[in-house]
């Protein structure tokens, strides 16, 4: 989610996940200090961007003692209530436009939905002034156990999945991250045991290069956020870079198909493949899964005879739990994971129409998965904040499954012109009428599917409003 979840300006507080709306005031200030080794004591920071983990950042500096300073393009942050209170810890916000001079600071703190082009960043490199992000922030300090999960889709899946799995097999751990948490808020209260499991996006692992990522994991890497890389390969990049975080011991897996069209890129270390060829150290033959040669344990039932997202994040989250539990309980602790919501999650059925919310769709390619993993005939409904890739692929990928396409949002149009000639398209000035049009159309035993393929940032606040707002209209219906 990567995408949705780290943008610029300033994200609504009310939008992250619950814990993280109640104000910094939770935390004391004192006790934090104590906790920490104060290496950032006295040192002048400029964070660029003060969405969620730009606060984070602040945070966590100002309790140890640095001199902070904030920017952001949206005027309205002043009002924010966790901004008035970093500024009662000390920390300065101005607007981006205001005059500024990046000399006056130690390094920079680079918000993951600020891209590296800012004007502030090109001065501040050009003046060999450090810019980092909030994950290599907090990872300066870290002394647990971590592992890293990156790829296009699958990334909040596979981390709690690892998470719970770890858990349910006694050994304690935490997700952190682009799953939701920033790094920064958690790392002063987190166990010396825990084990880490950090969701990496491309944006984060830009400015990431501590070595401190014990395992790794690169998903799969297909189209996404092409509005910010010049090609598909500077995005293959991005994610690749994981491997520069690995300890010197550290073991990294990528996802077979990834290795073959962008293993090239690795320029850290070595990679261990999983997936469908038995020449992969982790495998499946779609009955049971392998871990070098050996058969470790059946694939659950309803898996088995088909390649799916599903059982490539299963073969994902083993190869990272491998070195610590068996066979018996990562399936026994995998039966009862739940998975994130709006990822293909099944909200109802009415008059004989299944409705699926999977509003964490917001590529292409999780697109297709989510088409490809449903039976029936299916009702489309996808649009948004356009990322930059074709629409063309669908056309191939649906044939023969998808009925009909609503599109919604700033994307509408760019579908409507790359996808009109091969399916019913029709254009939906909301959500709410998407969804009803869709009702009207479907037959009994056919499904209703949002899958955007695209930001929500034109509609809505985040991907996870998105699909609440749709769920809450099927409902209504």
């Amino acid at each position: 989610m990567a995408g949705d979840k780290s943008r610029h300006p300033l994200l609504d507080y009310q939008s992250a996940v619950g814990h993280y709306r109640h104000r910094f005031a939770e935390i004391s200030v004192k006790e934090t200090y104590m906790q920490s080794t104060a290496s950032y004591k006295g040192q002048r920071a400029l964070i660029v961007g003060m969405g969620m983990s730009g606060r984070s950042a602040a945070h966590f500096l100002l309790v140890q003692g640095a001199i902070v300073q904030g920017i952001d393009r949206d005027p309205s942050l002043q009002s924010l209530g966790e901004i008035e209170d970093l500024q009662k810890l000390g920390m300065r916000v101005q607007h981006e436009q205001e005059s500024l001079d990046v000399k006056d600071f130690d390094f920079i703190v680079l918000s993951p939905g600020v891209p590296p082009t800012h004007p502030v960043v090109k001065a501040a490199k050009a003046a060999q002034i450090e810019v980092v992000g909030e994950i290599e922030l907090g990872c300066r300090m870290l002394k647990q156990p971590a592992i890293g999960i990156t790829g296009t889709n699958g990334k909040t899946t596979v981390t709690l999945l690892v998470t719970h799995i770890l858990k349910q097999s006694g050994y304690p751990a935490k997700a952190l991250g682009n799953v939701g948490v920033p790094f920064t808020r958690e790392l002063m209260a987190l166990q010396a045991q825990e084990t880490i499991i950090l969701e990496l996006s491309s944006y984060q692992l830009e400015t990431m290069q501590q070595k401190i990522l014990e395992q790794a994991v690169i998903l799969n890497v297909t189209p996404d956020h092409l509005d910010r890389y010049a090609s598909m390969e500077e995005y293959a990049s991005a994610k690749f870079n994981i491997g520069r975080c690995l300890t010197h011991a550290g073991k990294l897996f990528v996802e077979d198909k990834a290795w073959q069209d962008y293993g090239s890129l690795l320029q850290h270390g070595e990679a261990n493949r999983y997936g469908y060829d038995e020449a992969c150290l982790v495998y499946t033959d779609l009955q049971s899964v392998f871990y070098g040669g050996r058969r470790v344990f059946d694939l659950p039932t309803l898996l088995r005879g088909k390649r799916s997202h599903d059982v490539e994040n299963i073969l994902a989250a083993y190869a990272l739990c491998a070195g610590r539990v068996s066979g018996e309980q990562f399936l026994h602790a995998l039966a009862s994971f739940k998975k994130p919501s709006h990822r293909i999650e099944f909200v109802l059925e009415k008059k004989g129409v299944r409705y699926y919310d999977d509003s964490k769709g917001t590529n292409i390619d999780a697109v297709v998965r989510a088409v490809q993993s449903l039976e029936g005939p299916i009702i489309l409904i996808a649009g948004g904040v356009d990322k930059g890739a074709s629409y063309h692929p669908w056309v191939d990928a649906f044939r023969g499954r998808v009925k009909a396409i609503y599109a919604i949002g700033q994307a509408a149009e760019k579908m409507h012109r790359e996808l009109s000639a091969h399916f019913p398209l029709k254009i939906a000035a909301s959500l709410d009428l998407a969804v009803r049009q869709a009702a009207d159309q479907a037959q009994e035993g056919e499904t209703v599917l949002l899958s955007p393929g695209c930001s929500s940032f034109d509609m809505f606040k985040d991907y996870a409003h998105r699909g609440e707002e749709f769920q809450r209209i099927v409902r209504q219906l």
